[in-house]
């Protein structure tokens, strides 16, 4: 059995397996999985830009089908990179199964065990939102139209597609399939930033971990009354606290670099995509004549972004929170009753620990609760702005 077949990582393989970008599984399956997923993804886009190239006169249909190719267009984005980085998602993972090996017993095993828990809670509780809206999204049209016809009223209620294409298609003729195809097609375009949101969830956890077991070991320094400022090598305790310390600092800033690096160009694409994706989701509810199947739609994907970046900026935010908790640590421990040369490295540990750990979007910004916060706001502007030119 695989490392990852364990409670904690076992949800996080099923989602990578599902779009065929699980490191360690079969070629063959990795790239059947992952052909059934680019079909029923590029063919609703194909479909969707049909619509809105037939109909680019029509400010309504702009709209409607604007918002639904911007928000493909950032999971072709994720998928692209998915795909680009895989190699350094397989090193980050089996870094991952290796500490787990070396941090096998004690309380450093049970920091890691905590962690793992909180990475399986935020993956359930991630991919239960988005699957949510997914299918609030897709079966909003059926279920309004099945409401209507169960009322008492002689007016009949005809629910719009979920885009549209109704002046290139004969939407009445082959509405079945149409709704079939896109119910797949959009758990597939849910499914593309669970497996890679998720994965980045796993691996920020896992630094967050090292650093509170870090912190462990250096609050446990210093407990002695007997202090001799310069013991033999073998006999100093802390300072063998303090080196094993700065070995696992080391790894953990190498580990965080690979990560920042993998995601950087996507996260960076994701911020701009997403301010413009709520700003014509906004847009749409106020300046289109809205249905209550389509509110609901409109809703429900407006919803998805919105759990999608704070989900990133929330674990983003607990990798700075954690990496400044390890410098007041360093800052506050018992640093006057260990030997000369462990006070030593702790003080340039501590200069080092200054500079948090940080996930960067491109060079550009930093992911945290501050990014998503101003990313609000600009959406808010962008908002004002569009609508004041109606």
């Amino acid at each position: 059995m695989s490392f990852y077949d364990n409670r904690y990582y076992y949800l996080n393989k099923r989602f990578l397996s599902i779009i065929g970008q699980w490191p360690f599984q079969s070629r063959l399956k990795n790239n059947l999985m992952f052909c059934i997923m680019v079909f029923f993804l590029f063919t609703v886009t194909a479909l969707e830009f049909w619509g809105l190239v037939a109909g680019i006169t029509d400010l309504s249909i702009i709209m409607e089908n604007a918002s639904p190719l911007l928000v493909n267009s950032l999971v072709i984005v994720k998928l692209v990179n998915c795909v680009c980085i895989n190699y350094k998602m397989k090193k980050l993972l089996e870094d991952v199964e290796e500490t787990w090996k070396v941090k096998h017993k004690g309380p450093e095993k049970e920091i890691l065990c905590c962690y793992a828990e909180e990475c399986r809670i935020f993956s359930i509780q991630y991919a239960t939102a988005l699957y949510a809206m997914w299918l609030f999204y897709t079966t909003t049209p059926i279920v309004v139209s099945g409401i209507c016809t169960l009322l008492p009223t002689n007016e009949t209620y005809s629910a719009r597609f979920l885009y549209r294409v109704e002046h290139v298609l004969d939407i009445d003729k082959y509405f079945n399939l149409l709704m079939l195809h896109v119910f797949i097609s959009a758990f597939y375009i849910v499914s593309v930033p669970i497996a890679v949101d998720t994965f980045f969830i796993l691996c920020i956890q896992h630094v967050c971990a090292l650093f509170k077991c870090m912190k462990y070991n250096i609050e446990r320094i210093g407990n002695s009354e007997f202090v001799l400022l310069k013991p033999n090598i073998a006999d100093d305790k802390a300072y063998h606290v303090v080196i094993s310390c700065i070995k696992s600092y080391k790894h953990v800033l190498k580990f965080s670099d690979l990560l920042s690096s993998a995601y950087a160009t996507s996260f960076l694409l994701m911020l701009g995509n997403v301010v413009i994706c709520l700003t014509f989701s906004t847009a749409e509810l106020v300046m289109v004549d809205n249905q209550i199947d389509e509110i609901i739609r409109i809703l429900a994907a407006t919803l998805a972004q919105l759990v999608h970046i704070y989900y990133l900026s929330l674990t983003s935010q607990r990798l700075i929170d954690h990496s400044s908790e390890f410098h007041d640590v360093i800052y506050g421990c018992n640093w006057y009753n260990i030997s000369l040369r462990s006070r030593h490295l702790l003080r340039l540990t501590l200069l080092r620990a200054t500079k948090p750990c940080q996930i960067k979007a491109g060079k550009l910004f930093i992911m945290s609760m501050e990014t998503f916060s101003t990313l609000l706001k600009s959406t808010m502007s962008y908002f004002t702005m569009l609508t004041s030119i109606q």
